[in-house]
């Protein structure tokens, strides 16, 4: 007489208990750090300033392609009509040279004369804010 032994088959089991612990711990960490974030928040009332919305600042962008031609939404344009550009500009922020910002954007490929010719200009306009645009190497 044969006498075989049945063996269960066995699920493999995953213990609960460490990931409840775990899960547990990371509501006490956020809870904690929630309400020391909220610590450091005081509940002021802040100054309201009037006229804000006519502090915006406007910006222009200036684009000098390889050939040293000026384009400005999309227009090529001349020295001269830039500087009437910009003084339309000006006159559309109040004639404040501080509320206007001008990005030239000069083609590495070009001439850099046209852009200094640029610079010259926005500064006898007294425009201070003027960036030039680059690409960051990674």
């Amino acid at each position: 007489m044969r006498l075989t032994k049945h063996k269960r088959p066995t699920t493999a089991g995953m213990n609960m208990t460490p990931m409840i612990d775990i899960v547990f711990l990371l509501i006490i960490f956020f809870m904690t750090v929630s309400q020391v974030s909220e610590i450091n928040k005081e509940r002021l009332e802040l100054p309201k300033l009037k006229g804000s919305e006519d502090q915006k600042r406007v910006s222009l962008t200036v684009n000098v392609d390889q050939s040293g031609d000026i384009v400005v939404s999309g227009n090529r344009i001349t020295n001269s009509e830039l500087l009437t550009f910009v003084s339309l500009e000006l006159a559309k922020v109040g004639d404040d040279p501080d509320r206007l910002a001008v990005v030239i954007r000069g083609d590495e490929r070009g001439d850099s004369r046209t852009v200094n010719e640029i610079v010259t200009s926005l500064a006898r306009l007294q425009v201070k804010k003027v960036r030039i645009a680059v690409q960051v190497l990674e």
